[in-house]
């Protein structure tokens, strides 16, 4: 279906809908505040007629106290409640008629309830609407106890002229409704197609823009969601070019990264290969021998310590992980545990200073983050330098830094260091066995478990890692 119809029929069963709803809604209030209005008459009309039974039968002599009495007893009162319409009626316990103002057919169900229903027995009055005939009659039933005797008394209103005037008011409004419904189906059809001519201006031009023309731009006159659109339109054009340069610029990241990960395992490959075809086709000394072999070993852990880095990149990505609070002194002991041995090969200094406290997230993945930063640090400084690790806790988060007086970096090396293969000083980096993804996977990390992260470095000084962790605690799942 063309747009055209869509907003045609759209706004057709709108008006239909809204202006139907309205006008039964409002046809249906007046109906229920007449009727309300009819109610509290019809009851304040049977009360008279009890009270004044009551005190004309009482006003009676015991003696005339009898059932005889009564039909002349209502015929004394109605004389004076008579309203046009209403039937009064008086029955004795056994639902027996003894008085009837006017004969007529139209009987209820609330007599039957108060005399029958044992529910009903603290209930003094009930009424109902019924239908008799033509007509719609609303009856009052009240019961009432007089010098031992208990009679119930009923009136019976007609009230069909509300039910009538409601008739009157849908056949009126379903008149009205046809004249708006052509008036309107006129106007929507104009309307519909003055803002559909936009749209297909702009279709025409998004056609052109698809086959080449890339020049092309779509009229912005008007305030309306048309103009907002072409709008956008213009705006989508003008940033397919930054688009595409950025396609174009993330193919050659792929291509780089695709060159660095060729060349990072070339190096080792063919140390392996040149040491080990000097082993197998020379006659080597043992000490050349153990030499070439401990190049094959450097060499084949570089390459391992590769696969894994690269390894835990594309698992850090694919996979779900299941978080819960752990304590920061723990994941901090382990990752200064691991990074143990070649620390103490530097004879680097180690402070830490650490508060209490529980940081969201999977265990295994942030161990991973925090052994690469200490490496990394380890990396930087020279014999006897310095690490330093501070842990602060917040009301929301928890703040970690490691800090250490090594290299430093300048800041355009700052930017690119979580670049995948980038290694500010590659000789360094090789000679320690990196392969410059550590940084890479760190941030893949930090970002899974939303932690915001800055570098702060001066060249020759050191360089500082603060790390914002979320500190929302888990009572089920806290790693005590």
């Amino acid at each position: 279906m063309k747009f055209f119809w869509k907003i045609y029929f759209s706004f057709m069963i709108l008006f239909l809908l809204s202006f139907g709803f309205f006008g039964t809604w409002m046809i249906q209030m007046t109906f229920e505040k007449s009727y309300q209005r009819v109610l509290e008459e019809g009851e304040r009309s049977n009360r008279m007629f009890q009270l004044a039974f009551e005190m004309n039968l009482n006003a009676l002599d015991e003696i005339y106290q009898t059932e005889e009495m009564i039909p002349v007893t209502g015929t004394m009162v109605t004389q004076n409640l008579s309203e046009p319409g209403t039937i009064y009626r008086i029955y004795d316990e056994q639902q027996y008629l003894l008085y009837e103002s006017q004969t007529h057919g139209c009987k209820g169900n609330v007599l039957t309830a108060l005399t029958m229903d044992s529910s009903y027995a603290d209930i003094p009055c009930g009424h109902e609407t019924v239908r008799y005939r033509s007509q719609t009659w609303l009856i009052f039933t009240c019961r009432s106890e007089t010098d031992g005797r208990t009679y119930f008394l009923e009136s019976l209103k007609d009230i069909s002229d509300i039910y009538r005037e409601r008739e009157d008011y849908y056949d009126w409004y379903a008149m009205i409704m046809m004249i708006l419904t052509i008036v309107v189906t006129i106007l929507v059809f104009l309307v519909t197609h003055f803002l559909t001519r936009s749209i297909g201006e702009l279709s025409q031009k998004t056609r052109r823009f698809t086959s080449g023309d890339y020049e092309v731009r779509a009229s912005e006159k008007g305030g309306d969601e048309i103009a907002e659109l072409a709008c956008d339109f213009n705006d989508m054009a003008d940033t397919i070019s930054d688009k595409m340069e950025e396609l174009t610029l993330q193919a050659k990241k792929q291509e780089d990264f695709t060159a660095s990960f060729a060349h990072e395992l070339k190096t080792p490959l063919t140390s392996i290969i040149g040491y080990a075809d000097m082993i197998r086709s020379m006659g080597c000394t043992e000490e050349e021998t153990m030499e070439a072999a401990n190049y094959i070993f450097q060499q084949g852990k570089r390459l391992e310590s590769l696969s894994f880095k690269l390894l835990e990149l594309i698992v850090a990505d694919k996979q779900e992980y299941q978080f819960r609070s752990l304590s920061v002194q723990k994941l901090l002991e382990e990752a200064i545990q691991l990074t143990e041995v070649k620390r103490e090969e530097k004879q680097i200094q180690l402070s830490v200073f650490l508060e209490p406290g529980q940081i969201m997230g999977e265990k295994d993945l942030l161990l991973s983050a925090l052994t690469n930063l200490l490496d990394n640090a380890r990396k930087a400084v020279k014999e006897n330098g310095k690490i330093r690790i501070q842990g602060r806790n917040l009301p929301d988060e928890y703040l970690l830094s490691i800090s250490d007086n090594g290299c430093g970096m300048e800041q355009e090396e700052v930017t690119r260091i979580t670049e995948a293969f980038y290694m500010v000083d590659k000789s360094r980096a090789r000679k320690e066995g990196g392969a410059g993804l550590g940084m890479t996977l760190c941030s893949r990390i930090l970002s899974l478990h939303n932690a915001r992260w800055k570098i702060f470095s001066i060249p020759g000084k050191g360089t500082s890692i603060g790390i914002q962790f979320s500190k929302e605690v888990m009572q089920d799942d806290t790693d005590t």
